[in-house]
């Protein structure tokens, strides 16, 4: 029996999961497949591995584990795969697929510039990594999103890596020309990230510029799709 395991990052803010359980439940719901279940990396459980065990336990003999990150980094290609190696040896039986990050999917960046308007400027801000192809993934994603929209767009990030977010928003506030600045969260849930994000802009804010905060990456109906579409593939 198939079954699929979404595998998101973990917060330890207990606003983070809910975000994360539910994005699952909403991906879920279009998924045909008789056993899905949720499980994170780290900060909270359950685990991968009580994940898989789960699945098993549900009746699985083949799983997809999913891994819910935008980009592929050092988690994705270290961090998961030896959880998941773990799991296969507690059940040699049972037949575990790796999947795949969103990754630089253009349908992504055309549902971000469909909701993005009247900017001058938009602050594109990723959570960070120290993994050097992640940050490239991230700076076309950018490149993308400025070719789509016509507009400048800066990156940055929340942490591990530079631009940082509050070193470009404070750049941009300096400006003496009156400016409307879209911060968009190229993040699939904030967790305790939201406070940091609010305080930086407020900090911020001049008479002449104006911060317009945009959700985060999770709710666009294009992420079900891009994970539908690597359900169906799989078989």
């Amino acid at each position: 029996m198939k079954a699929v395991l979404y595998i998101c990052h973990g917060s330890r803010s207990v606003e983070g999961q809910r975000e994360a359980i539910a994005f699952v439940e909403r991906l879920s719901s279009s998924i045909s497949i008789p056993i899905q279940h949720v499980c994170f990396l780290e900060l909270c459980e359950p685990n991968i591995v009580a994940g898989v065990e789960r699945c098993v336990r549900d009746g699985a003999t083949t799983i997809l584990a999913v891994p819910l990150l935008l980009l592929s980094a050092n988690h994705a290609k270290r961090d998961i795969p030896y959880e998941l190696e773990k799991a296969k040896e507690m059940f040699p039986s049972v037949t575990i697929t790796y999947g795949k990050p969103f990754g630089v999917q253009y349908d992504i960046v055309s549902a971000l510039s469909a909701t993005i308007e009247h900017t001058d400027a938009i602050v594109l801000v990723g959570r960070g990594s120290s993994d050097t192809e992640a940050q490239a993934d991230f700076r076309q994603i950018a490149h993308l999103l400025q070719h789509e929209t016509n507009i400048t767009v800066y990156p940055c990030y929340l942490a591990a890596a530079f631009p940082s977010f509050s070193d470009v928003i404070t750049s941009l506030a300096q400006t003496t020309e009156r400016k409307r600045v879209a911060v968009v969260p190229y993040i699939l849930f904030f967790g305790q990230l939201l406070d940091y994000i609010h305080q930086t802009l407020q900090a911020n804010q001049t008479s002449e510029v104006s911060f317009t905060l945009y959700p985060p990456v999770r709710t666009y109906d294009v992420l079900d799709r891009l994970v539908e579409k690597q359900v169906k593939e799989w078989g």
